[in-house]
């Protein structure tokens, strides 16, 4: 992998470029004025582009590049802020000071709501399988300028993993963490997210499995949510309670594991 920097302002952007190469395990070039397409002709490799307030992944095969953005999570937020409900909050019945597991961090909308309901007493962590996607999102995360000030304070609260959800799961504690979240249906909406679209060449696809499942009931203190397309098989498949909204192409369904646990 390839770490470069922006054309402007390059040479003040060196520093940080090969911070983020020592991190990646990557290898820094100057820029030297060559286009994006130039260094992944020359260097047929992935392509991390350092910005004054950004980091951007170009990929081989000039999927669309992948950058932080809170996507979605900023309408949401300011719903938030203004008395409306959130739909995650109300399934996963998020309140001040719990712990909140997203196996599925992508952009870390559904992350950054969760923590927003738990406030600065509670704990968000969120498992990312892709290393630099992982490294992204979390810079984004500490970098990220806009919006309330809530978010911002909330969004540097967020404790961002590289590592599969299956193994870091296998390790945890039984009943140690409150509510252990997936959204494994990205793909489906994913042409209508900013930010996100350049997702889908880098993000693991490991479906959940009966496996991932076990563990997760074992590790829930109260719930395990889902947020899948309403059509989905995997509510009825892995026994999660659907709740239905209506006009909404993506359902949540959760499993009270304080009277349902099957572990």
């Amino acid at each position: 992998m390839i770490v470069t920097t922006a054309r402007k302002q390059a040479s003040k952007l060196e520093g940080k470029a090969k911070e983020v190469a020592s991190h990646l395990n990557g290898l820094f070039i100057k820029r030297n004025d060559a286009s994006v397409d130039e260094l992944l002709n020359t260097h047929e490799s992935k392509v991390i582009v350092v910005a004054k307030s950004r980091l951007t992944l170009y990929t081989e095969d000039r999927m669309e590049p992948f950058f932080y953005h809170p996507s979605s999570a900023m309408f949401r937020v300011k719903q938030w802020l203004r008395g409306m409900r959130d739909p995650l909050v109300d399934v996963a019945d998020l309140k001040e000071g719990m712990s909140f597991l997203d196996c599925t961090l992508g952009l870390a909308s559904d992350s950054l709501m969760a923590k927003l309901a738990v406030g600065e007493k509670g704990c968000v962590t969120g498992l990312e399988a892709n290393l630099e996607a992982a490294y992204i999102v979390k810079e984004g995360l500490k970098e990220w300028q806009e919006g309330p000030r809530v978010m911002i304070e909330r969004m540097r609260e967020i404790n961002v993993i590289h590592t599969h959800h299956l193994p870091y799961l296998q390790q945890a504690s039984s009943s140690s963490i409150d509510v252990v979240y997936f959204d494994p249906m990205f793909e489906v909406h994913v042409e209508t997210s900013t930010g996100i679209k350049g997702l889908k060449g880098i993000a693991c696809h490991d479906d959940i499995d009966e496996e991932v499942l076990f563990h997760a009931k074992r590790v829930a203190k109260k719930k395990v949510v889902l947020k899948d397309h309403w059509q989905s098989e995997r509510f009825n498949k892995f026994g999660f309670k659907q709740i239905k909204r209506q006009h909404a192409a993506f359902h949540y369904g959760f499993i009270d594991v304080t009277t349902n646990r099957g572990v």
